[in-house]
């Protein structure tokens, strides 16, 4: 009989008005693997914050038990539940042994007792049926292969509960895929995980069963396998609603990319050591390119929307040639770009959403020199916005994620951009989110708009794009 890993009754937890958890009772037993379900806001990130013992007295006398053993407090939790993130592997010079060696070492001992470690931990590598080299450096390892030492350490730690909040950056599905064995080998008769990502094919991928959150409740346990489509799914994520904004505004239209419609090129932009490319965006069309090694995905990005321009590159703007050109230099020319969808980087958050919304319009400025023109607004607000869905003179910094992407994608729709430039726009995103970003990227390329999109996987963006662009 398995035994359970992870049991919660009945708790009850207020973070704020809009963010809580009611009744909320679960049990996750040895080597299952259960996806956390939910909007924005839907309970799931704050049970998962609770868990990885990040809100202090969070659960202090609740009923909520790991391996059999009530939770006594946020120590208990740093002990017994492991979390898995991109960014456990931000420092890359550490080998193997190190990294999962200093857990219990420390430098010093390391230090002294260096190679008897690596030994041991080697040793340990082969009790669990993975011959691995521990001398290897981190940043030697593959995607896969990192997660998997990241799995290692959980349980040489002595973790019973992992938790996964990772979008498996540089991975395609086949990767994921044969993450998802091996963990699945790793955790049996071991521990549990909880996965929480945004992305629903990790989701698929990793998970055995699936717990859903709505306003703050469980309002579904099942199996992977019970949920049909993404439709069924949204029946329990909105508890019988519907998404709004899902139906694009105007017609998609589609049409051959001749040379008279391209509004943009960049010319010899070179991946790693492959020959030079040029690059050319036609209006009306969605250009999606999938790109694995983040580094080059984000340099991509980079110097397609000026932000660091890379030596013997040309751009073609107006049919103009130039060797250099920046960020203001390409909004200037209606060539925009967001690099984080839903984050706070992109907006000012001590002004207003209407100050934000107008940012970019007056006198066609960038954003930064548009700060000394705020005495312009009303009349900007009249000329550009049609209506007002939220109170426009809320302070931007108090708006929710769904919320700021709203207003980030609305800022650049008035502005009427000649080109779009996405980075990773569904990486922050609930499934509500999606929905408004496929919306506005719609909304975009009808009226003519060329939109670009960078990503790792082909996720979200099949049924949008006009061409899908496999850069390896």
């Amino acid at each position: 009989m398995k035994k359970e890993i992870l049991r919660i009754n009945d708790l009850n937890y207020t973070y704020t008005s809009t963010n809580r958890l009611e009744n909320i009772s679960l049990c996750i037993l040895e080597g299952e693997c259960v996806g956390f379900l939910g909007l924005t806001y839907s309970g799931k990130d704050l049970l998962v914050q609770l868990l990885d013992g990040n809100l202090e007295g969070g659960i202090d006398g609740a009923a909520v038990y790991i391996a059999g053993e009530k939770v006594s407090g946020s120590k208990y939790l740093r002990e017994k539940v492991y979390r898995i993130t991109a960014d456990n592997y931000l420092i890359d010079d550490w080998t193997v042994a190190e990294y999962i060696g200093l857990v219990d070492t420390g430098w010093l001992g390391m230090l002294l007792h260096g190679r008897q470690l690596a030994q041991e931990i080697g040793q340990y590598f082969e009790s669990l049926g993975l011959k691995f080299d521990v001398s290897r450096k981190m940043r030697e390892l593959t995607e896969a292969e990192k997660r998997i030492v990241d799995l290692v350490k959980a349980l040489k730690r002595g973790a019973k509960l992992v938790i996964i909040e990772d979008e498996f950056e540089g991975m395609d599905s086949r990767d994921i895929a044969l993450f998802a064995d091996a963990m699945k080998r790793l955790i049996a008769d071991r521990m549990a995980v909880v996965v929480n990502s945004h992305s629903n094919m990790i989701m698929h991928l990793l998970s055995d069963k699936y717990i859903i959150f709505s306003k703050g409740r469980i309002v579904k346990k099942c199996s992977k396998s019970y949920i049909r489509d993404t439709e069924h799914l949204e029946q329990f994520l909105l508890s019988g609603g519907t998404i709004a904004g899902k139906t694009a505004a105007g017609r998609y239209v589609q049409e051959q990319a001749e040379d008279e419609n391209i509004v943009y090129r960049v010319k010899g932009f070179v991946f790693q050591k492959e020959q030079r490319r040029d690059f050319a965006f036609a209006k009306g069309k969605v250009a999606s390119f999938l790109i694995l090694d983040g580094k080059e995905k984000e340099r991509f990005f980079m110097a397609l929307s000026g932000r660091i321009p890379e030596e013997d590159i040309e751009y073609v703007v107006d049919g103009r040639r130039y060797r250099s050109v920046s960020p203001d230099f390409l909004v200037r020319h209606k060539i925009v770009s967001v690099k984080s969808m839903g984050g706070q980087d992109e907006i000012f958050t001590k002004m207003s959403v209407e100050e934000n919304l107008l940012l970019p319009s007056l006198y066609k400025i960038s954003s930064l020199e548009y700060i000394s023109y705020a005495g312009g607004m009303a009349r900007m607000a009249g000329e550009n916005m049609e209506k007002e869905e939220t109170d426009q003179t809320a302070m931007a910094g108090s708006l929710e994620i769904n919320d700021v992407i709203s207003m980030t994608l609305e800022r650049w729709y008035i502005y009427n951009p000649k080109v779009l430039i996405l980075f990773e726009p569904f990486i922050l995103c609930d499934a509500y989110g999606v929905s408004i970003v496929k919306s506005y990227i719609k909304k975009f390329a009808a009226r003519g708009t060329s939109v670009v999109i960078i990503k790792s996987r082909e996720e979200y963006v099949e049924d949008i794009s006009d061409e899908i662009i496999n850069l390896r």
